[in-house]
């Protein structure tokens, strides 16, 4: 047994409990160690000296890098409890509690046990049930279209693109100043085309910034309470979100709250007023006098025309919180995802939390947080977080072919036991986003690639999340690239591979949507010898279970599945006898129901 990687942490990913009753208690052992666990728990205010121990042996989770994680689920039927670990090999048997490793469990008082002291429910994760059945589709409104189909920005842009020529913004009057487009999405683009994201399977939008800013990006703010006239009016969105609604398709809004332009009212009253001004403790580190963008004073990156809101400020806090809930309450909007998440004080995003959730109870919330996001995904703060890490495996292991599929599981399993599994089954899941290359570029425009990472998406653990026009086939390595408009039929060359690129998409997204076993939490990786082969099984209790088989070599393979029951392939309907070889083609996947 070794025993220096046991590990357990209260209160965190290794110990929580949710809305239903249920605590989830886990515990880290070294990778491949030949040991059984047992969870040993009871009442904390049993009334006697010598509790009871009720014993339940606990479940391999899975294998990550370095470490197996074992896991034990259970409903104690009260709200307070003490617990431990039973952990057993060959030649031992030892408790581990508290940290410490203990050659007795019986000879020592309840108090000195892993303890939780009472199981408040407002301390258990409730992440919205219905983003466990998501599938995302981010539009960049400037970027999407114009109208049914059609882009009006779309021929002089790729044309200036071609030509290596940058397009300058068009300028629109506000009343806030000037507000800049590049390309002329709008509003309207979107509604008119509401049937294509409906067809796609999407259930869920997430909209890039629509707030009153200068840049086409929109990403720094005016007017928190004002669409940008770039994209349309105000009535133009609520027709947007109503549209979407009644197809069955969730809305979730850019909300950029570490930081606004230097237009909103704040900051220029700050250079109205200077230190006088009511507004100078909204903003962070602001040395006066300010001027202009030589003055001295915080701001996102190094972009003076962002300057940092100082969101731990009661004042200021108070103002955003009610943003965030005035965008549900008077356009009825799902969700947030939230613009530099992490540089933003924790205790500005729980007082977001509970106005945003006084409105709407299953509102969700999406922090952007690109590495590893456990202190900012707790009960009281993100539902999930974009979920980068996924991105990069499947760059390292599908576009680069440099990972082995052993890697890529055990480094899957490592992504989700980062946190609590409710957070796990709602990580948003993307290839890529407005603000990285295109998954394509790095496929170095190998279809085949990007649809077997598309097949990873729509069947692991998680929310998919599509930037609009990866269906479409669209490739860029710059911010000047991957951010042209849409790529609409009819209007490229190569139609036939970007539809059948699109029809992919379709049928793996209705393939999530069908199968239970793929929006369930369970997953299993299947060891095999072939490095470029993944295999996993996915299931739920009392139902069908799909084997996911994936190819990710240039060359033809075989696999011999270790199943003692038929398959059904779920793309060809043709059914493999017990026993059979499967022939993987090249750069191949499938989905066997057995």
């Amino acid at each position: 047994m070794i025993k220096e990687a046991l590990y357990h942490r209260i209160d965190s990913e290794f110990s929580y409990f949710t809305s239903d009753g249920s605590v989830t208690l886990r515990l880290r052992a070294a990778k491949d160690d030949k040991i059984s666990c047992t969870l040993l728990y009871g009442e904390r205010y049993f009334p006697g000296e010598f509790p009871p121990f009720a014993r339940v042996p606990m479940k391999k989770k899975g294998s990550g890098l370095l470490f197996d994680y074992y896991e034990a689920i259970i409903k104690p039927g009260y709200e307070r409890l003490f617990y431990l670990f039973e952990i057993s090999d060959s030649t031992e048997t030892v408790w581990y509690f508290q940290g410490d490793i203990h050659d007795s469990a019986t000879a020592f008082r309840r108090n000195r046990y892993y303890q939780i002291p009472f199981a408040l429910r407002e301390e258990a994760y409730d992440v919205p049930d219905w983003a466990k059945t998501a599938v995302m589709y981010q539009i960049f409104p400037d970027s999407f279209a114009t109208g049914k189909r059609q882009h009006s920005g779309h021929a002089e842009a790729y044309e200036a693109f071609a030509a290596g020529r940058q397009l300058k913004e068009k300028k629109t009057q506000t009343p806030q100043g000037i507000s800049k487009s590049l390309h002329g999405g709008n509003f309207k683009g979107i509604t008119e085309n509401v049937e294509w994201i409906k067809d796609l399977g999407i259930n869920c939008v997430y909209l890039n910034p629509i707030f009153s800013a200068v840049s086409y990006h929109k990403y720094d703010t005016n007017d928190y309470k004002q669409v940008d006239p770039c994209f349309g009016s105000d009535e133009d969105f609520r027709l947007l979100v109503k549209t979407l609604h009644e197809n069955g398709i969730r809305v979730v809004l850019d909300g950029v709250f570490n930081h606004s332009g230097i237009h909103f009212f704040a900051w220029q009253d700050i250079l109205k007023n200077q230190e006088k001004s009511q507004y100078k403790d909204w903003y962070y580190d602001v040395s006066f006098p300010v001027k202009d963008w030589h003055s001295k004073y915080a701001c996102f990156a190094y972009v003076k025309s962002m300057p940092k809101l100082n969101l731990a400020h009661p004042e200021a806090a108070a103002y955003f919180a009610e943003v965030g809930a005035y965008w549900i309450r008077e356009y009825d909007i799902d969700g947030w995802r939230l613009d530099v998440a992490n540089e933003v004080h924790k205790s500005f995003w729980r007082t977001f939390r509970t106005a945003v959730r006084a409105e709407k109870t299953d509102a969700l919330l999406i922090g952007e947080v690109w590495e590893d996001a456990q202190n900012w995904q707790t009960y009281d703060l993100f539902d999930s977080a974009m979920n980068y890490r996924f991105t990069y495996a499947c760059i390292d292991f599908i576009a680069h072919q440099k990972m082995t599929s052993k890697e890529f599981g055990e480094r899957f399993v490592d992504m989700t036991m980062r946190y609590p599994q409710p957070v796990s089954d709602v990580q948003m899941n993307l290839l890529d986003s407005h603000d990285v290359e295109r998954f394509l570029y790095f496929c170095e425009g190998n279809l085949e690639k990007q649809k077997l990472a598309v097949a990873l998406q729509m069947t692991l653990p998680g929310m998919p999340s599509i930037f609009a026009g990866s269906e479409r086939a669209m490739n860029g390595e710059s911010e000047r690239e991957y951010r042209l408009p849409f790529l609409w039929p009819g209007l490229t060359e190569n139609e036939a591979e970007r539809d059948a690129m699109t029809d992919w998409y379709k049928r793996l997204i209705r393939l999530r949507h069908e199968t239970k076993a793929l929006t369930s939490s369970d997953i299993s990786f299947i060891a095999t010898e072939n490095p470029a082969l993944l295999v996993f099984s996915r299931g739920i209790e009392k139902g069908k279970r799909v084997l996911v088989v994936l190819n990710n070599s240039n060359k033809d393979c075989q696999y011999a599945p270790q199943i003692h029951s038929p398959l059904q392939s779920m793309l060809t309907k043709k059914e493999v006898p017990v026993g059979d070889i499967l022939q993987m083609p090249a750069l191949s996947v499938d989905f066997f129901l057995y």
